[in-house]
């Protein structure tokens, strides 16, 4: 019985420490930063959640975004920008699991 109540309180001191350390360490770190692009709307894929946009660099970017996404200017939602091609746009954004995530997109109001 002392085994059985050793190896139980081991256990309990395992799972313990597990739960700290996810809790301090477990996030990833490379989500946290947010950042900023500007460029102009090339396409959006309403299947994929995902909105192209070419940057300064001429280099076109792809973002992901999510219900959560927020969208301000003269179109007030993604589905709004369907079709909005070349529309001035500046996204904050987050890189998760290798990723850009759009946080926010700003729409300008001129082309």
């Amino acid at each position: 019985m002392k085994v059985v109540s050793k190896c139980l309180v081991f256990v309990m001191i395992l799972s313990v420490a597990a739960l700290v350390a996810s809790a301090q360490g477990g996030a990833p770190t490379q989500a946290q930063e947010e950042k900023a692009f500007e460029g102009a709307l090339v396409r959006i894929d309403a299947d994929t959640h995902m909105l192209t946009a070419k940057g300064a660099d001429d280099k076109d970017w792809q973002f992901t975004y999510t219900d959560m996404t927020q969208v301000t200017g003269p179109e007030k939602t993604i589905q709004g920008l369907a079709g909005k091609a070349g529309a001035k746009l500046r996204i904050s954004y987050r890189v998760v699991q290798g990723k850009n995530l759009a946080t926010r997109i700003e729409v300008s109001a001129d082309k």
